[in-house]
């Protein structure tokens, strides 16, 4: 009995005609972009904008990490971060971290990641400070990543794809904390308005 009203229900959905908003590609979706840090948590935002300027592009995101050092303190529980991704051009295409013989297109990309940590001070307070990761700082001819433009919608003006990158502190950075690179995985951005 169960199975003649789901092949009822099944058929009934084949005739229903597709809404015409489903297949209207001028409607753009809500931004987001995720990534995997250091396979410890997952990183989603909403917040996120592109940036036009020196004759590439970058997208901008607005972050909340998690202080996996302390979870206890709800002050301290999440860090502000941003990470930029920069591009050399808006186009369909891989944009690694180094140009290459197997990069005949000459795109390239970069990644900073901005993280707010406390560190203490002379008076042992706790005073926020700004560490920045990026592939710049890996050593020269070195590939530290990629990301790549999946999809360009110049009706809705957004844009997709996807990153992977390893991120490397910077050398001179003065700080009690021992920096490590970030390492950032399975990167996704969907629905990214431009203009």
């Amino acid at each position: 009995m169960a199975s003649i009203v789901l092949a009822t229900g099944f058929a009934a959905c084949e005739t229903e005609a597709i809404d015409e908003k489903v297949k209207d590609d001028s409607l753009p979706g809500n931004p987001i972009l995720s990534f995997d840090l250091n396979s410890k948590q997952t990183v989603i935002t909403d917040e996120v904008s592109v940036d036009f300027s020196g004759g590439g592009m970058s997208i901008v995101s607005k972050l909340s990490i998690v202080n996996t050092e302390d979870t206890s303190n709800p002050e301290t529980r999440y860090k502000a971060a941003y990470l930029y991704i920069n591009f050399s051009a808006m186009e369909i295409g891989n944009f690694p971290t180094t140009l290459s013989i197997d990069n005949p297109s000459n795109y390239l990309s970069s990644a900073t990641l901005r993280i707010q940590e406390l560190i203490p001070n002379e008076e042992e307070e706790l005073e926020k400070v700004w560490i920045e990761y990026s592939t710049n700082n890996a050593d020269e001819n070195q590939n530290a990543g990629y990301a790549n433009i999946t999809h360009v919608n110049g009706t809705a003006q957004y844009m997709n794809g996807n990153f992977d990158y390893i991120l490397y502190p910077y050398e001179e950075e003065e700080t009690e904390l021992s920096l490590q690179p970030q390492r950032i995985t399975n990167g996704q951005f969907s629905y990214i308005h431009y203009e």
